[in-house]
């Protein structure tokens, strides 16, 4: 997902008592809503369908997947908008209705799952692994660039066999910045991430002036008061980078501070499609110059789709009014990041942002740039989708996309007509309907907080049969309600599988309304 969907560093610490958390008052101005329970009856979905809640009392589900068994796979992120310590696993669900925990231990966030030939393949921060009947995990690739604002992302088998995923890049639009320090701290914890081409490439002379991350941070007084956890954490970071400059010039592509002018390019690179064989050989790039490429999956007219995540108007480039895309990708091709969105030059007067200067390129030759398929909304945040099968479900042959919607205020402005729902597309006409919606939201501000419908949409998987859709919604991430400043503020215990059939059509199993036992809590503070 996207920095604005999505998954990024988060900070806040809060106490898991699911559904209805109680948070330690020193992080809050605001009280925080009572967030209800799911139901079905707030599922909107057209007429002659049935919405139910499969699965509720989760913390941050990303994933959903089908072995040949009967059994269901769901994976919790383990680190989403708002909290670094939660437990990255994955639960599997047998015919009847069992729950239990199949593995565990991965680094969050687990961004996707894949069941093929016999082993769950995990896309987890870093790496994609594999795991057998037994639970035993063996990791197949890592290294991945996936500490920054974006990780590797969702898995698909292609026509030849091989595994294909998505791999985000480290920034908002090329340049290491101050919001890559605040809120998103990665990079006061690892100096070194930036963005990786695929391909060498050479940079113009366009460079950033950006103050001190360090020095900024240390003078955030609020931030140290966010609790323990964070305190500590924050602490022994500044501690471990004083660094007393005021301003620090950095160029793209590269870590903060440096500015070199050629850049090799690299396997493991930002912003592609990679493919790997099934047991992790011959890593290759298929094609680069995507942002945030988070849905990936090979249609039934052998075309591979991917949604990619717009520009953030956020950092020391900021980029206003960009569209969210899918795109069919071709071997090879480029999609124009960091220098275009959409297929057009950010250097179009469209995209210009108050929040920073002129824009200008990064990149001083430009490969021949693909169109996307398909625009989609500003801060719709596009995630993942699935295609219908059945003529027993309806609409074989569209695609069915779960859109997060805008993470607000990080990501720029609101937009709060987009995104929330999981929309159904029509890929000969492109003519696109919501599908499911949430049909009572919350107050205006609290629409997806204070709400029993659906909230932020990651998945959309059909069943093998082709006759169930399951919809993973990650649950309830506030924004500035807590009046953290741009602090996401995650409530623990409100993710929710729901399951969406065909009116009249036999009842799915495993069977409705399951609930994981015993509700994960958060870790404690270091020294205590």
């Amino acid at each position: 997902m996207k920095s604005k969907s999505t998954l990024l560093l988060l900070l806040l610490v809060v106490s898991c008592a699911a559904p209805q958390p109680t948070v330690p008052v020193d992080i809050l101005t605001k009280e925080i809503p009572k967030v209800p329970l799911p139901d079905a009856v707030a599922a909107q979905v057209p007429p002659g369908y049935k919405a139910e809640v499969f699965m509720q009392v989760l913390n941050w589900p990303t994933s959903v997947d089908f072995d040949t068994d009967g059994n269901i796979y769901v994976a919790e992120a383990g680190y989403v908008y708002g909290d670094p310590f939660a437990p990255a696993r994955i639960f599997r669900i047998n015919p009847g209705g069992e729950i239990n925990l199949f593995a565990d231990g991965f680094i969050g966030p687990i961004t996707d799952i894949l069941w093929h030939q016999n082993l769950l393949y995990v896309s987890h921060r870093g790496k994609i692994s594999a795991v057998g009947a037994n639970g035993v995990v063996q990791d197949l690739i890592t290294g991945l660039p996936s500490y920054g604002d974006h990780f590797n992302n969702q898995m698909t088998v292609g026509p030849d066999g091989k595994i294909y995923f998505g791999q985000g890049v480290s920034t908002n639009s090329g340049v290491v910045g101050l919001d890559n320090a605040y809120p998103y701290i990665w990079l006061l914890l690892w100096p070194n991430e930036h963005d990786i081409p695929a391909k060498d490439i050479k940079l113009t002379r366009e460079s950033f002036l950006t103050p001190q991350p360090n020095n900024v941070m240390a003078r955030q007084g609020n931030l140290l008061s966010l609790g323990s956890n964070v305190s500590y954490a924050v602490t022994s970071i500044f501690n471990r980078n004083k660094n007393t400059s005021l301003l620090v010039r950095t160029r793209g592509f590269q870590p903060f501070g440096e500015h070199k002018r050629a850049i090799k390019g690299q396997t493991k690179a930002s912003g592609t499609i990679l493919r790997m064989n099934a047991d992790g050989s011959e890593l290759e790039v298929y094609a680069w110059g995507l942002r945030n490429p988070f849905g990936v999956m090979w249609g039934p007219d052998r075309q591979l789709y991917v949604t990619d995540n717009a520009y953030d108007e956020r950092g020391s480039r900021p980029i206003a009014n960009a569209k969210d895309n899918i795109y069919q990708i071709r071997q090879g091709g480029w999609y124009g990041y960091p220098d275009f969105s959409s297929g057009i030059p950010v250097t179009d007067p469209q995209f210009r942002s108050e929040r920073g200067p002129k824009l200008k390129f990064l990149m001083a030759e430009h490969p021949s740039v693909e169109k996307p398929w398909l625009t989609r909304p500003e801060n719709a945040a596009s995630t993942k989708f699935d295609f219908s099968t059945s003529d027993a479900f309806g609409f074989k042959g569209h695609m069915f996309l779960a859109e997060f919607g805008p993470a607000t205020p990080i990501t720029g402005d609101p937009h709060p007509s987009t995104g929330y729902v999981v929309a159904r597309i029509d890929p000969a006409t492109k003519e696109t309907q919501p599908f499911l919606s949430n049909s009572a939201p919350g107050p205006e501000g609290l629409e997806t907080i204070v709400t029993a419908g659906p909230r932020h949409p990651v998945e959309a998987r059909f069943s093998p049969d082709g006759q169930t859709l399951y919809v993973v919604d990650i649950g309830v991430i506030m924004g500035d309600i807590a009046g953290a400043g741009p602090f996401p503020l995650p409530v623990p215990g409100t993710g929710v599988i729901w399951r969406i059939t065909k009116a009249g059509a036999k009842t799915a199993r495993p069977p409705a309304n399951l609930t994981p036992l015993p509700t994960r809590l958060h870790s404690p503070a270091p020294g205590k």
